[in-house]
């Protein structure tokens, strides 16, 4: 349980680094999904855990540009918006498909 939750927040947390572009977004919606269909806890609760994860390695990662002396790391705001609706949708899917996958199981 402790490994696929690092796992998967390591994940979101690379997600981070990579900037609020498709990757880093695609890097987090899957960490929160595996999260909410792995795990049975209210869907915001991995929303919120791999955003703070995302967040972090946002910070990283604008540090590490700082520091290079590359470009400006300016992440938009409808790109880090994104990334929040996809953690949330994501997280929510993950639970429902859990949920459809337990109540199958019991059908058997």
């Amino acid at each position: 349980m402790r490994r696929l939750t690092a796992w998967t927040l390591g994940l979101a947390f690379v997600g981070g680094v990579l900037g609020p572009d498709a990757t880093g977004v695609v890097f987090t919606a899957l960490a929160t999904f595996v999260l909410a269909f792995a795990f049975r806890r209210a869907p915001w609760h991995w929303a919120v855990l791999s955003l703070t994860a995302w967040t972090t390695g946002a910070a990283v990662g604008a540090l590490l540009t700082l520091f290079e002396g590359g470009r400006v790391f300016a992440p938009s705001q409808a790109g880090a918006g994104v990334t929040v609706l996809a953690a949330y949708a994501s997280a929510f899917a993950g639970a429902w498909v859990n949920w459809v996958a337990s109540r199958l199981a019991r059908e058997q």
